[in-house]
């Protein structure tokens, strides 16, 4: 699920502090990525996955509010596609932690999903 930074500009809002944000999960997950694949072990990846909640968990509320100052005027249901986001991703990671200590391919199915549709398209908005 690598990004390169050759597809940054993908992932380029027009917003410089979501940009940076982008950039901070997109290190992580090819960090989460690149352990899982050199078998890293449940703790060290347990502790990846609470950074990425962590990060995203940040960056929706810093975008709801972003989205709130501008007056978005779809920003309610942008704000409940982030509460599914969360969901999925809760799932996901329940999952992984009753698993053999691998992260499987649909959590980076879902990762790249969320990547690619999210970002390039609902958050172009």
């Amino acid at each position: 699920m690598t990004v390169s930074s050759r597809d940054s500009k993908l992932y380029d809002i027009g917003v410089r502090a979501m940009n940076a944000q982008y950039r901070g999960l997109i290190d992580l997950l090819n960090t989460i990525d690149e352990r899982n694949g050199a078998n890293a072990g449940n703790a060290g990846l347990l502790n990846l996955i609470g950074q990425l909640a962590e990060l995203t968990n940040r960056h929706f509320m810093e975008y709801e509010a972003y989205m709130e100052k501008i007056k978005f005027a779809d920003s309610k249901s942008h704000t409940l596609i982030h509460t599914g986001l969360l969901r999925d991703f809760t799932a996901h990671v329940e999952r992984f932690k009753s698993g053999d200590g691998r992260l499987g391919p649909d959590f980076f199915s879902f990762l790249s999903l969320w990547l690619r549709a999210h970002i390039q398209h609902l958050d172009m908005q």
